[in-house]
């Protein structure tokens, strides 16, 4: 009889078991399908990066306190596959928090060659190709409400060059538009922090932003870009700053009208660094670069910000 009792309590035991073990299971599916197919979490966000056009020698908000960047023409060819994206979900999101929590990590490998071209004095002219390896990670907080799970706050995403020679980083972001109060400014000193949606760079179409990042090295100089997203054909553009010191860039940036003037809707935004000898030296200077990507918003005053 005690062995028919144990084994009924064993039997009982994993019938409990079992439906947590397939809940979690399906919730996890889920979280990997929402953060897959979300305007804020999709691979849009990340494939900005590969970014293809080239880059304007200068632009039309230079001035005598700006410094132009010097001819170069770049991309990054990521060949078919060249991109890996993993989702690690944690539920619950921290130890102590319920089950109707849970904190995601996206992590893009991102494998490719850098193509350079900056000098035009020879013939045929030359293009370097450095090959590249980087990392880009992003955490993602979300709550469980009527069987449904949402996104409520997400970090910038962080592009690292994987093993680089020396450390170069994006240290800080400052973004002002005319349509803001002047008090207004937001401010980003680390990729590690969890926004909410309402925390995001929101714009009105045809507003002008102004940027301006900051970056420290323990290397080489660098030169910083940015990558933006819209939703139609080019459906990324890649603008330089002007340098207004060794480690301080800056530029104007015109939020296009396109389809936000109907819906409201969710763009990707690159603040690309790369090491000067990465742009402008041969192979036999490698390939270093670190970028935060931060989603904005685009909508019409009285506009609700955009779902999952």
């Amino acid at each position: 009889m005690k062995y028919v009792r144990s084994a009924l309590v064993f039997v009982f035991v994993m019938l409990l078991l079992i439906p947590a073990g397939c809940s979690r299971n399906d919730d996890e599916t889920a979280i990997r399908n929402l953060l897959g197919s979300s305007v804020y979490t999709d691979e849009n966000s990340t494939r900005s990066y590969g970014s293809s056009d080239s880059t304007p020698t200068s632009g039309d908000e230079s001035s005598d306190q700006y410094e132009m960047i010097p001819f170069v023409r770049f991309r990054r060819y990521i060949p078919p596959g060249g991109m890996s994206r993993v989702v690690r979900v944690q539920i619950p999101a921290y130890p102590g928090d319920p089950d109707t929590t849970a904190l995601a990590t996206i992590t893009t490998t991102i494998n490719g060659d850098f193509r350079t071209m900056f000098d035009t004095t020879t013939n045929p002219i030359l293009i370097w190709r450095k090959p590249f390896i980087d990392e880009a990670v992003r955490t993602v907080y979300l709550t469980k409400s009527r069987d449904r799970w949402r996104i409520r706050r997400l970090s910038p995403v962080r592009f690292a060059t994987v093993d680089p020679p020396y450390e170069l980083k994006v240290a800080r972001i400052e973004v002002h538009a005319w349509s803001w109060s002047d008090s207004d400014t937001f401010r980003l000193t680390t990729a590690d922090t969890l926004l909410a949606k309402e925390e995001l760079p929101s714009f009105v179409p045809e507003d002008t932003v102004w940027v301006r990042v900051t970056v420290s090295s323990n290397g080489d100089s660098s030169w910083v870009f940015l990558h933006h997203g819209r939703p139609v054909v080019p459906h990324h553009r890649r603008r330089a700053y002007y340098r207004t010191s060794t480690t301080t860039f800056e530029r104007l940036w015109y939020i296009g009208l396109e389809s936000a003037g109907v819906v409201s809707e969710v763009r990707p935004s690159g603040h690309d660094a790369i090491g000067w000898g990465t742009l402008w030296a041969d192979t036999s200077k490698p390939y270093v670069a670190a970028a935060w990507g931060v989603p904005y918003i685009v909508r019409q005053p009285g506009q609700p910000i955009p779902e999952d």
